[in-house]
């Protein structure tokens, strides 16, 4: 198999036109998506850390991705394997960081059209919201934020990476490569030793499961393995339909575009279990912008924020439309900008807080620990 020249365990991804308003930390701490597993967000090294899929969609590796002062036009990116990648695999690696972070002409276009209309969102340097290697698993992690708290939320893609850990050292899998694989992994070398912290070389860690590892699965049997209550009947639906090829997400993902939103829009609702929220959560992972999504938190946001005290379950559409629509058609990334500033304010920055405090990143769990706070 062809394989590059460059060092066999790091790869360089050029951000080209991209360059002048990126940054690694400002780009991954931003959304709730860089707190849900495999995404570890390493405050240390300012490196995000996870698990990405070689071309067979079927195997691994862990990476460290990082930004060099030294090499500001390249994101280097670690393989903590010993092994050479194919070209092929390389390509796979680099187009599912390219995408997590958003890195390309068309998002570094939507990035500056945004901060043309937003000055205080230019002067942060934000205008790029994290989300998932692929769509699937944007789709996925949307679904896992519906009814219920953001602890448990953060549980729920824990298991489901515990899974996906367990499958890939099940029957089905090679055993004799994934064990090679693993001593690979446990080599030490310098390299790794400068980018790595505990957490890779004490624990595996699981990747988020793709669509043909969740397809296999019963409602009943995905709900008592990773406790996702409801959500296991839309999960296997969304998996299966896109196993059996009724369902072409990257294909809908490219569609999505300002002239073709509520086409898209209206597909997504004819899966069931897809409600509003959680179309405009994957619409917004996807690079469409125009819906908020609207929940608990988002009413809390406008009365708190916005002073809209009559703001409820009825109301929440209609005046999320109104706050934001002079930011048309980047409404989701203003109303983001707004509470990535309100978290920070009330629990500081989210880049350098530890992953034990995670849990609390909600406007409510401020509320109580101002509470707790109160009483003691």
């Amino acid at each position: 198999m062809e394989t590059s020249t460059m060092p066999k365990n790091l790869l360089y991804l050029p951000l080209g036109k991209c360059q002048s308003s990126f940054n690694l930390e400002k780009a991954v701490c931003n959304h709730g998506f860089f707190m849900m597993a495999p995404n570890r967000w390493i405050s240390s090294t300012k490196s995000l850390q996870r698990p990405l899929r070689l071309a067979d969609q079927s195997t691994s590796v862990l990476v460290t991705i990082s930004h060099s002062p030294k090499d500001a036009a390249n994101l280097h990116i670690y393989i903590h394997d010993d092994e050479a990648l194919s070209v092929e695999n390389q390509r796979a690696i680099l187009g599912q960081v390219a995408r997590m972070l958003r890195i390309s002409e068309k998002d570094e276009k939507a990035v500056n059209e945004f901060q043309e209309i937003h000055a205080q969102a230019k002067k942060e340097g934000f205008g790029r919201i994290f989300r998932s290697p692929t769509p699937f698993e944007d789709a996925i992690k949307s679904i896992l934020l519906c009814n219920c708290t953001w602890s448990r939320t953060l549980d729920m893609a824990k298991s489901l990476c515990k899974l996906q850990l367990e499958l890939s050292k099940g029957p089905q899998s090679n055993r004799k490569e994934q064990r090679k694989t693993k001593r690979k992994r446990e080599q030490k070398n310098q390299i790794g030793t400068k980018v790595c912290d505990k957490y890779s070389k004490d624990r595996e860690i699981g990747n988020f499961p793709n669509s043909k590892e969740l397809a296999k699965f019963n409602i009943s049997d995905l709900q008592k393995r990773c406790s996702v209550g409801f959500r296991a009947r839309y999960i296997v639906k969304l998996a299966q339909s896109v196993e059996k090829g009724t369902l072409a997400l990257e294909k809908l993902e490219d569609e999505c575009d300002l002239s073709s939103y509520e086409s898209v829009y209206r597909k997504l609702t004819e899966l069931k279990g897809l409600g509003p929220f959680t179309i405009a959560t994957t619409l917004m992972c996807w690079g469409c912008y125009q819906k908020v999504p609207a929940d608990s938190e988002t009413i809390r946001h406008l009365k708190q924020v916005h002073g809209m005290s009559s703001c409820n379950n009825r109301t929440i559409n209609k005046d999320v439309d109104e706050i934001y629509k002079k930011y048309a058609p980047f409404q989701c990334v203003a109303y983001w900008f707004e509470l990535l500033q309100d978290y920070e304010k009330n629990f500081g920055q989210l880049s350098e807080l530890d992953e034990s405090d995670y849990h609390r990143i909600t406007g409510s769990g401020f509320l109580q620990a101002k509470t707790n706070a109160s009483k003691s």
